[in-house]
């Protein structure tokens, strides 16, 4: 029998209705999959290539988004074991990574973008790290390819904001636990300066977008010297780069339980190559937050001269962590004809050369 009008209509009107809800189920459903994805471990839950560096702070909008997507099960964070510098051996901190000891020391390989954690040879500057250490120094070598090498702050500028052009930069929570307490922050730059400062929390205590950041007041009282592959603040050449050798004491981390530490144990590291508030990194931060991001860092276990170590070192409390191996790779040493400068915070140890030439630096807006 057909329906009147009335009744056809409201049939008609019934079933698109359904229709429509069922559409509007599967648009939920894919949406709901699709953000698992983002948030799900996946080394495509990252910020934009290339982003991240110290801003926002703690609270800040981005970061609160960042904090709420963070993966449910944490991707494997990156692990080096560090071998103690044989007896006998010795590093002297002149910019050049030539000694036998730096050739067989252990390397993060190439860093890699902080978002997707994946190696991105079009972001502006690429590096590795290398580290040793034995009962009085943490040593650390970077190789930094950057094709235009910027400096522009005063010599004798004290904790300058050397994120905002180029410099190379050392993460240090001692405990190996990626709570965000208690950590460290050493930045050193083509120019041999040093921005150093310890952290009670994550990016805390902050003085407002101009700082103070964390208790600038501490010193790492290391001793650095610098490299160059180039011409700093010159344009008028194409640069290829920078060297960066510290030695970094552990009498300077009043906040680890231990230092130094003893075979087996792990602290929780990261290492960056900057320009211009970002760069790349040895362990991805991958969207969970700025470059503080503790959980995010690597872990770092020191072994003994010939591998062994001493005890079950550091507790891992990141369940979802994976060791990574670290890749090998070229030699790293300056080649001939590179300039150096050298120089240490005061009341760190004289340093190993002395400084280069005086220069005129630009100085470049702030990018904050």
């Amino acid at each position: 029998m057909r329906r009147p009008w009335s009744q056809r209509r409201s049939f008609d009107e019934a079933r698109g209705a359904r229709a429509l809800a069922r559409a509007l189920v599967m648009v939920g459903a894919a949406f709901a999959a699709a953000s698992c994805s983002r948030g799900g471990g996946g080394e495509q839950g990252a910020a934009p290539a290339g982003s991240g560096g110290r801003a926002p702070a703690a609270g800040a909008g981005a970061d609160r988004g960042a904090d709420a997507e963070a993966p449910r099960q944490p991707a494997a964070v990156k692990e080096l074991a560090v071998r103690r510098l044989a007896p006998g051996a010795a590093i002297a901190i002149d910019g050049r990574l030539d000694e036998p000891a730096w050739q067989s020391a252990a390397r993060t390989g190439a860093f890699v973008n902080v978002g997707t954690g994946r190696e991105d040879r079009s972001l502006p500057t690429q590096g590795e790290a290398r580290l040793l250490w034995d009962d009085a120094f943490l040593y650390v070598g970077f190789d930094v390819s950057d094709r235009t090498i910027t400096g522009g702050f005063p010599e004798d500028a004290r904790d300058p904001h050397l994120w905002e052009r180029d410099t190379v930069e050392v993460m240090i929570d001692p405990d190996g636990d990626g709570d965000n307490k208690d950590y460290y922050e050493i930045q050193i730059s083509p120019q041999n300066l040093v921005f150093d400062s310890q952290f009670d929390d994550y990016n805390a205590p902050r003085g407002g977008p101009s700082g103070p950041f964390g208790h600038q007041a501490w010193s790492a009282g290391l001793t650095s010297a610098v490299a160059l592959r180039g011409t700093i603040d010159d344009d008028s050449d194409e640069d290829r780069g920078y060297v960066v050798e510290a030695k970094i004491p552990w009498s300077s981390f009043a906040k680890a339980r231990s230092a130094p530490p003893a075979p087996g144990d792990a602290w929780r590291m990261n290492f960056y190559a900057m320009q211009n508030n970002g760069g790349t990194a040895w362990s991805p931060i991958l969207g969970e937050g700025n470059f503080h991001r503790a959980r995010r860092f690597g872990r770092v276990r020191f072994v003994g001269a010939g591998g062994e170590t001493g005890g079950a070192g550091a507790p891992a409390r990141d369940a979802g962590a994976a060791p990574v191996p670290a890749s090998s790779a070229a030699s790293s040493a300056a080649p001939p004809g590179a300039t150096s400068a050298a120089g240490a915070r005061p009341g760190a140890a004289a340093p190993s050369v002395s400084a280069g030439p005086t220069r005129d630096f630009r100085a470049d807006p702030p990018d904050r």
